[in-house]
């Protein structure tokens, strides 16, 4: 279970190189309009997070699938649709509507600040990334499993 933990910590890597890469995008021009070096920067730092986020995710839910299958009751809905889970969930879910109306907010006005429409985007990748790790069955697998060996020992 801690090789489990430890490929999920690096999954959370992953993703959070993935939502950073928002960060670069008020740099990604230069005075002509062409894409510089924060640009192409910030277009592989968020492939590269979501790919390899992605396939160890895959990866890691195929080899607990079977224990997860057998430990946790079937729930009604599927994770996409299931918020505020638990405690690390919930801060995230709200980091996630946070980040989506600063996100509206900073397109409708045409005059709000680069970097806050930046930061706001941050937010909102991270928390759909988060949600979609921290309301789901492998995070439960995980954190039962974690909860169950406090209480035996």
């Amino acid at each position: 279970m801690k090789f489990t933990r430890i490929i999920f910590a690096g999954i959370l890597a992953a993703f959070a190189v993935s939502a950073a890469s928002a960060l670069l995008i008020p740099f990604a021009l230069d005075s002509e309009g062409n894409l510089n070096g924060a640009g192409y920067a910030a277009g592989v730092m968020f492939w590269a997070g979501l790919i390899i986020g992605c396939a160890g995710y895959t990866g890691i839910r195929i080899r607990e699938d079977q224990k997860i299958r057998e430990k946790l009751c079937k729930r009604k809905l599927p994770s996409a649709l299931c918020f505020f889970s638990n405690i690390p969930a919930a801060v995230m879910d709200c980091l996630l509507i946070a980040g989506i109306i600063g996100t509206i907010c900073c397109t409708v006005n045409e005059s709000a600040n680069q970097m806050a429409a930046a930061v706001f985007l941050l937010f909102a990748l991270a928390g759909i990334y988060a949600h979609f790790l921290l309301n789901g069955k492998l995070y439960q697998h995980i954190w039962n499993n974690k909860s169950n060996k406090k209480k035996t020992a």
